[in-house]
């Protein structure tokens, strides 16, 4: 999943959306090093992100890009999947999208200051190119993945995985749907288990 199902999957803790954040970047133990409610965020992320890996409905997205894509197959299906968040939101929250926007973006501004130099750069470029809006169609999704392509140390042309998308997409959808009411239920299950 990419940044943002991991807010989504924060249920509205502003804790747990730090600490998800902050799981794009801090590394095994060095966790420890921040507040306990942002460090559930962290432990979050890597159970999202553990969950996901690993479960047969995504392996099953992921196949559709292999052939391609190689490793960066998985890369892909975490972008798109916040493309069906969006495309599904109504499914799945009664919260207004817009509004769950601009309460995160919000949130972000505010703590920016407090976020380390690595953190700063990662959503100084999430605010200024408005990257949740951006997962929610074609061309923001192949902007997104450019964007990757260009700061990945190996050569990949993953940016034109939005003609798989369009092909594959009632499949993919599909997939999706199957596979978050599962995510939605862990991540719930893992937050009471680590209250």
């Amino acid at each position: 999943m990419n940044f943002l199902a991991h807010q989504f999957l924060s249920f509205h803790n502003p804790d747990l959306q730090i600490g998800n954040l902050y799981g794009e970047i801090v590394r095994v133990k060095d966790y420890l090093d921040y507040p306990a409610g942002i460090q559930k965020g962290i432990l979050l992320h890597r159970s999202i992100d553990s969950y996901t890996d690993s479960n047969e409905i995504v392996k099953n997205s992921t196949r559709l890009f292999h052939a391609k894509y190689g490793k960066f197959a998985p890369v892909i299906v975490d972008v798109l999947y916040d493309y069906f968040l969006i495309k599904n939101w109504k499914k799945y929250t009664d919260d207004d999208f817009e509004e769950f926007v601009s309460d995160c973006y919000l949130l972000f501004r505010e703590k920016f200051e407090e976020f380390s130099p690595n953190l700063q750069y990662i959503v100084k470029h999430l605010l200024e190119y408005d990257w949740f809006h951006n997962y929610s169609n074609y061309d923001g999704i192949r902007e997104t993945l450019n964007g990757i392509r260009h700061r990945s140390k190996f050569d990949n042309n993953i940016d034109e995985a939005v003609s798989e998308l369009i092909e594959f997409e009632d499949r993919l959808n599909s997939d999706f749907n199957l596979f978050f009411p599962k995510l939605v239920e862990h991540c719930k299950s893992f937050i009471k288990n680590e209250s």
